[in-house]
């Protein structure tokens, strides 16, 4: 059973987002984020995560995006290991401060203007960013009545709509990137499309990775030579398991990424 489905994820939000504004403001709630700050792994930070579904201001709080926690730490010691990361990044939020407060430049692409205006709000209010991200927002077109979209995107929010503009904009910014996140819309495409923008000891993450539809783009990323991690587990903001698949041109070099976190 998976929170995307529409009964249990309008359940979950309504009792998460319930609790989250019953405890707003009080001791507890503080009491509670100072133990998830000191034990972020543990059982209690996850539960807290819980509460932050849809509140990426809670999220910032927290310092986390909305992957696996596995894929989290990987990702989190890559950038760890370069001087001066570049990363692009389909589908903004609180994952674009988190990767703000850790990589020399970010460039962002948003569908939707509203959303971007809300990103640029987190950037503005928070803490211990490195740099300030680039936020792109290009035209998504409907697609006239009888046509095809040239790129579709199987989101149900995003049907009807050609995301063309969007998978392409990684064209416009020069040079090679030492992290690609596909956390947004027409993610096939915006996967394969990205692979040769990928820097040779880069690394790109696919979020959802356990929906059906991703599981061709990432077998013709393998036939091209790439290897993958799939990560399946506790994920930030879900009560089930989720995935999240990074792959990189040196597996060796992968599978080790993250494996070992500092004491506490």
């Amino acid at each position: 059973m998976e929170t995307d489905s529409g009964p249990v994820r309008a359940a979950y939000l309504a009792v998460a987002t319930g609790a989250r504004r019953a405890l707003d403001g009080t001791g507890l709630l503080r009491r509670w984020d100072a133990r998830a700050a000191a034990a972020p792994r543990s059982r209690t930070a996850h539960l807290r995560t819980l509460l932050a579904v849809h509140n990426a201001e809670d999220l910032v709080a927290l310092d986390l995006p909305w992957w696996t926690y596995e894929a989290v730490d990987a990702v989190a010691a890559h950038l760890g290991q370069r001087p001066a990361p570049r990363v692009f990044e389909y589908g903004s939020g609180a994952s674009t401060v988190w990767l703000a407060r850790r990589a020399a430049a970010v460039d962002s692409v948003e569908h939707e203007a509203g959303w971007a205006g809300r990103v640029r709000e987190l950037l503005r209010d928070a803490d211990g960013l490195r740099c300030t991200p680039t936020l792109h927002v290009p035209t998504v077109p409907t697609v006239p009545a009888g046509a095809t979209a040239r790129t579709p995107s199987g989101a149900p929010s995003g049907r009807g709509l050609d995301f063309d503009a969007y998978v392409r904009t990684i064209d416009d910014v020069e040079g090679a990137f030492d992290l690609v996140c596909v956390d947004g819309r027409a993610r096939e495409a915006s996967l394969l499309h990205a692979l040769d923008r990928v820097a040779d000891d880069g690394l790109l993450l696919l979020d959802d990775a356990q929906r059906e539809r991703y599981r061709t783009p990432v077998e013709q990323a393998r036939a091209q030579g790439w290897s993958m991690r799939r990560t399946r587990g506790a994920t930030p903001c879900q009560p089930l398991p989720r995935e999240t698949v990074l792959l990189a041109r040196d597996g060796e070099r992968l599978s080790r990424l993250g494996r070992t976190r500092p004491a506490g």
